[in-house]
């Protein structure tokens, strides 16, 4: 079960960096930036070829690889963890709410058979003390499950935490690829202006 959920994770990170990449259009792009000077940055050699293009394309492709490791990372390192515990905690409290539903079953035996070889005191009927033990079960197992949820709620958390955490990551290094890329925009501008074909 926590394969299937960590396979999905996996695959919306990827559909995601797909999806986003698919949407920019590096050529529309280098056009606005650089109108019909962009002409002065075609490859001869390759016709249709753009040299700004082709450095655009692998500075997006750089960022889907460094965002696609940074997912994979957490994912291995995290997500798979938190995923497995979350299976965990549901299993146990499966488990629990069976043993709960067992234990009930055998003490209201017990206390029919009991009950039935005892003496019940004035004003007590076998559906009062049935109804207490029944109250006492299940509250053991209400406690018990809002202790598992609690459990699987902080580690919700925690992976929600470190998934934010390595966003941030993520904006930091496409910040810096974005301060290349003005460097780069200079220096293109620079060659424009000095004649440089």
């Amino acid at each position: 079960m926590s394969q299937s959920k960590f396979k999905k994770f996996v695959n919306v990170i990827d559909a995601g960096l797909q999806k986003s990449h698919e949407a920019i259009d590096t050529i529309a792009i280098i056009e606005e930036c650089y109108g019909e000077d962009a002409a002065i940055f075609a490859d001869s050699k390759a016709e249709g070829n753009n040299l700004l293009v082709g450095l655009l394309d692998a500075a997006l492709d750089k960022i889907d690889e460094d965002v696609k490791k940074v997912g994979d990372a957490l994912a291995q390192e995290e997500a798979e963890s938190k995923l497995n515990n979350l299976d965990e905690a549901i299993a146990q409290i499966n488990r629990k709410e069976e043993t709960a539903k067992e234990a009930e079953e055998y003490d209201r035996q017990s206390a029919q058979d009991a009950l039935r070889m005892s003496k019940i005191p004035d004003g007590i009927s076998i559906y009062d003390i049935m109804a207490y033990q029944a109250y006492l079960i299940k509250k053991e197992a209400r406690d018990a499950l809002i202790a598992q949820v609690d459990a699987a709620r902080e580690a919700k958390d925690e992976l929600a935490k470190q998934v934010e955490e390595r966003k941030d990551l993520v904006k930091a290094r496409i910040q810096g690829l974005d301060e290349r890329n003005k460097t780069l925009d200079k220096a293109a501008d620079v060659c424009s202006f000095s004649g440089v074909s």
